[in-house]
């Protein structure tokens, strides 16, 4: 129990750098300098004041000095970074394993917001992956069971999530003359696939295709985006990213679905003719 809480701290406490992130990095503003402050009237933010979650109720949702609204998304974005934190604990349990799967959730969070707003993926989250995610395939296990075939996954999912999409952007290039697939997109996949592999990261962008589609199909009914007008990918392949670590392995989702539809036809078509 112990454990869990102090997971759930630190996820608090990632979220509200995750809204430093989100804030300052589209808008090209160093994450470091200078310190928090709020954004109305520029005075610094106390200590006591950036506490995750109990400052923004213990001030009532307003600036200290001047009173401003402070919006519902930062706490959202804490408790948000918190509960990924968690899940990633109950994944995985309190082992080494959790601390670069937890920059990886942390990651996809701040990502998603930047791109939903932005359209942008900073490449400083892409490029953090990469390397946090190779220099660790050594011990992640879900890599595979010894060492080489961990190191020889995260490299290969790297290429399977980079080299994919950049496939789809060199052939949406040339058959419709446009950009299909953007560069931060392709970038964060190859991050991405040195955490899950070859086989999971493309289930992941499988999974990302699908809730893209369903979702844009539903915004287009109801007229909320034009028929051909460009939405973030990023968001879809973060969330299908997060989603898949907690998904049954391709293979076995593969047979699942070839058993059901064996099932189907035998019972449903074949007794009937």
């Amino acid at each position: 129990m112990f454990e869990a809480i102090l997971v759930f701290i630190f996820g608090l406490c990632f979220g509200s750098f995750a809204n430093v992130c989100i804030y300052r990095m589209p808008r090209d503003i160093s994450i470091v300098k200078p310190d928090s402050h709020c954004p109305n009237c520029k005075n610094p933010i106390n200590w006591y004041d950036n506490i995750p979650l109990i400052s923004y109720i213990l001030l009532r949702a307003k600036c200290r000095n001047c009173g401003e609204k402070i919006s519902a998304i930062y706490p959202c974005v804490e408790l948000l970074c918190g509960v990924l934190f968690l899940s990633v604990y109950f994944l995985f349990g309190y082992s080494y394993i959790l601390i670069p799967f937890c920059l990886l959730v942390f990651s996809l969070l701040a990502i998603t917001a930047i791109d939903f707003e932005f359209q942008i993926i900073p490449d400083e989250f892409s490029f953090m992956l990469m390397i946090v995610g190779f220099a660790t395939s050594w011990f992640n296990y879900t890599l595979g069971d010894t060492v080489f075939e961990r190191m020889l996954n995260s490299f290969l999912g790297f290429f399977a999530g980079g080299g994919s999409l950049y496939l789809v952007a060199v052939l949406g290039k040339f058959l419709y003359k446009k950009d299909a697939m953007g560069g931060g997109d392709i970038k964060i996949m190859a991050g991405v696939g040195t955490f899950l592999g070859w086989d999971r990261v493309l289930f992941a962008i499988a999974v990302a295709c699908f809730l893209g589609s369903v979702i844009g199909i539903f915004l287009i009914i109801f007229k909320k985006i034009l028929r051909r007008q460009e939405m973030a990918f990023g968001p879809y392949l973060a969330i299908a990213s997060y989603l898949v670590l907690f998904l049954p392995q391709p293979a076995e989702v593969i047979n699942t679905i070839i058993a059901f539809e064996e099932n189907f036809l035998a019972r449903f078509i074949f007794t009937n003719m």
